[in-house]
């Protein structure tokens, strides 16, 4: 062998020596990683999110027992990492990476991104328990596809309440104005069931509660979604018109009064087939009318009519049984011609009989019977 061809022989030699303990080293160094992997979701502001999740690598050979623990975090964004790790996550910390050959589930952090940011990368570096490191790799995950456009505004919703007070009790009225929203309204009285009621546009829930104990009252709650109450408390005694009757033997004396801060109500009486008696009293009057009595007894209906609500009720009168009663026939005196048993109804027996057979039978009643309520109060 000549002397050229011994030193090309060397010299090849030793390339390939060298060329295998770089790969070697280039091997040991590369199979020692972990596995990041980072997955992006759109926010509905329009911003985006990544979530990072890092593992132990897997290479050829890997001991089965070896460690790993995360080094540092680094990224090209100085958003907030929370969670597993944070962009301040070093040895110290003692964050173990998880060997999916032990069947462990990655360790997980999100960061948040700005709407404008288009991209963002992450590294992770990491220190093995066969004291070798590795400097991590930078993993880029871009803005998803669909731009990220934040989501509409929601609808607002349009709820409704009135509510009116009136001589009987209390009717709400609840309704929606927005078809894209429609609110839920929830009406108690503290008593039975509460009543909830989603009401669709253009079709308004109305619901009347009653009187059932003057002197303890009546309050209605209504509740418009998660909302603050809504405290309805009855306000119809003071405003409510009030009859008083009386009971004479010709008939019945009827007084109605409004109260002054009423409203003026017309009061209509019918009674047999006559013409209907009608009277309309303003605010803070009082009027009377007188009802003849027909026979022994005599239903009298009646209306009253404030605009605001409209009530009907009945009274009644008897003819008391002392009226039946004939006058006492007068003393007869010598210088007088006998006369019959008077059976008139002269101005002085019909006074002093008045006194004494009169039944006063006043009471003040509230209207409490209905008929039909107006809805606009």
């Amino acid at each position: 062998m000549n002397r050229t061809l011994k030193r090309v022989l060397g010299l090849t030699g030793s390339v390939m020596l060298g060329l295998a303990g770089a790969v070697t080293f280039a091997s040991a160094a590369q199979a020692h990683h972990p596995d990041v992997t980072g997955t992006p979701t759109c926010l509905p502001d329009g911003s985006w999110q990544v979530e990072w999740a890092v593992v132990e690598g897997d290479w050829h050979n890997k001991p089965a027992d070896l460690e790993a623990w995360i080094d540092t975090v680094e990224s090209d964004s100085d958003a907030e990492i929370t969670g597993a790790f944070t962009l301040g996550t070093t040895f110290g910390d003692k964050v173990k990476l998880p060997d999916p050959e032990l069947d462990e589930a990655p360790i997980t952090a999100t960061q948040v991104l700005d709407a404008g940011v288009e991209s963002v990368s992450l590294k992770v570096a990491t220190k093995w328990s066969n004291e070798r490191t590795d400097p991590g790799e930078p993993v880029t995950v871009e803005k998803p596809d669909t731009g990220c456009q934040p989501d509409p505004e929601p609808e607002t919703p349009e709820p409704a309440l009135t509510h009116h007070s009136d001589c009987f009790g209390i009717t709400v009225t609840v309704s929606n104005g927005n078809p894209e929203a429609l609110s839920t309204f929830t009406i108690s009285t503290g008593s039975g069931e509460d009543i909830v009621v989603t009401p669709e546009v253009d079709e308004p829930y109305t619901e009347s509660f009653f009187v059932e104990d003057v002197e303890a009252g009546l309050t209605v709650t209504v509740v418009v979604d998660d909302g603050e109450p809504t405290v309805i408390e009855w306000e119809g005694l003071p405003t409510c018109p009030t009859i008083e009757s009386t009971v004479t033997c010709e008939g019945l004396e009827v007084t109605v009064t409004v109260p002054e801060n009423g409203t003026e109500t017309t009061f209509t009486f019918a009674a047999g087939e006559g013409d209907p008696i009608v009277v309309t009293v303003a605010p803070g009057a009082t009027e009377t009318v007188f009802i003849p009595g027909i026979g022994t007894e005599l239903e009298i209906s009646y209306e009253a009519d404030a605009g605001k609500f409209y009530e009907t009720g009945t009274l009644y009168w008897a003819k008391p049984v002392e009226c039946d009663e004939e006058s006492p026939a007068p003393s007869e005196t010598p210088s007088a011609q006998p006369q019959l048993p008077t059976t008139g109804s002269s101005l002085t027996i019909m006074i002093s009989s008045a006194a004494a057979l009169i039944v006063a039978a006043a009471a003040i009643f509230l209207i409490m019977r209905r008929r039909r309520t107006a809805q606009d109060w």
